[in-house]
């Protein structure tokens, strides 16, 4: 008997090391392309810059293709953490409503992502990276029902949960924030440690994938960290807490641009258009004052020209953010979360120029801390933070995290996150973020 349940486990064990593996590699491949051809088509932006000129023509065509095919392409992220707090608290995946999630969805966010980054848009590649493999996660669910036997197959929220685990952690060159991305997105303060070893089989697998293959990604200029001294501590904490704040508003604003310039404008096709060719007219308005084009598309340079010396404006972050909110309302698809940590370095680069400080050490906790108030995951981040900024002092940045998500309220760039509060423990009801 006894050795007949080992058997069983075994199995299981070995069928969620392949399911694993495979979403592994199979998003690995998926996010190397993405990640490559928004290196590709921004290049040819900066190359030609008078692209952005077909701003208000690619707010159309992004338009058009989410209608064609309805809201819910618009939505995979969201269906997908409603599927895993279903899951979460009923096993069954029969109540579940069917066609929430199409592995459609991940082409055509591609195919959206590259007309926003070929035109120029002030948006990020993360957000349609985790929709790429969240996608991949629901292609291998409905895969297995069809050709698995005896009615056994993976869960639904493990596929999406490793889907998501392997994006992220690929997409950064980060398995640890990768295995962690993917077990609490969905619920922040809840590690859900029954995931924990496809998502690490998972994360690990698609950054080996994307490495061998030379995934084009952020690579961050050497710099010097802070020392742990007293009074470090203390500006850090009043800059965390400033992050965290400028989080909160960063993300009050998201929300009022989404929300206003639909009911301003009326027409669906206005409010795509118009905040496009407002875009294209910022953009042109700032090159005949600056002489450059560094705010358009993922507008990395701006964080690695805050670390590495070579300065930016001091206003750089509140032109940034408002090309972002703009960007976002005119429903080019990306993802917040490249813009939210080149806002943050450069609010970072500013608070310590006006102060006299060192600038490149608050605008590596800029980011990270605006990162953190933004997508209500310090854990994520501080591992992120530790993969990708190569801490090796990690006290003032825990500190970053902390202060700045303790500021930054319950709000989050992924909708229908769920905080679990105490009382759930008890077996109440958590309380939901919308």
């Amino acid at each position: 008997m006894k050795s007949g349940k080992a058997l069983d486990s075994a199995a299981k064990v070995a069928a969620n090391t392949v399911r694993s593996i495979a979403v592994g590699i199979t998003a690995g491949l998926a996010i190397t392309f993405f990640a490559d051809t928004v290196a590709y088509l921004g290049d040819i932006n900066s190359r030609y810059p008078l692209l952005i000129l077909l701003l208000p023509l690619g707010a159309y065509l992004t338009l058009r293709i989410y209608q064609k095919l309805g809201d819910s392409f618009r939505r995979t992220t969201i269906s997908a953490i409603d599927t895993i707090h279903d899951l979460e608290e009923n096993s069954d995946e029969s109540h579940l409503k069917p066609g929430r999630i199409s592995p459609w969805m991940g082409p055509v966010a591609y195919i959206a992502a590259a007309i926003s980054h070929l035109t120029g848009a002030s948006v990020g590649k993360e957000g349609v990276g985790v929709q790429i493999g969240l996608s991949i996660g629901e292609l291998f669910t409905k895969a297995e029902r069809r050709i698995s036997w005896k009615g056994y197959h993976g869960r639904e929220d493990y596929y999406l949960m490793t889907g998501s685990a392997a994006a992220f952690g690929s997409l950064f060159g980060s398995p640890i924030s990768g295995v962690l991305f993917g077990l609490m997105f969905a619920t922040p303060n809840v590690l859900r440690l029954d995931a924990l070893y496809p998502c690490l089989v998972s994360s690990y697998t698609a950054v080996a994938v994307a490495e061998s293959l030379r995934i084009h990604r952020m690579v961050i200029p050497p710099y010097t960290e802070l020392p742990l001294t007293l009074g470090n501590l203390v500006i850090v904490a009043v800059f965390a807490i400033a992050i965290g704040l400028l989080a909160r508003l960063f993300l009050y604003l998201l929300e009022l641009f989404r929300r206003e310039v639909p009911r301003i404008y009326g027409s669906k096709v206005l409010s795509a258009v118009l905040p496009a060719l407002t875009i294209t007219i910022a953009f042109l308005f700032i090159y005949a004052l600056t002489g450059n084009f560094m705010y358009n598309g993922l507008s990395v340079d701006i964080l690695y020209r805050a670390i590495d010396g070579r300065g930016i404006p001091l206003y750089a972050f509140i032109i940034k953010a408002v090309l972002v909110f703009m960007s976002i309302a005119a429903g080019f698809a990306g993802g917040e979360v490249v813009p939210l940590l080149v806002t943050g370095g450069a609010f970072g680069y500013t608070f310590s120029s006006i102060l006299g400080l060192e600038t490149a050490p608050f605008a590596v906790l800029g980011a990270i801390g605006m990162l953190t108030g933004g997508t209500n995951l310090p854990i994520v981040c501080f591992f992120l933070a530790l993969e990708l900024f190569g801490y090796s002092e990690p006290a003032l940045l825990f500190l970053t995290v902390a202060f700045s998500f303790l500021a930054s309220g319950n709000k989050g760039i992924y909708h229908h996150q769920r905080i679990a509060m105490i009382s759930r423990l008890r077996g109440d009801q958590s309380v939901q973020i919308q």
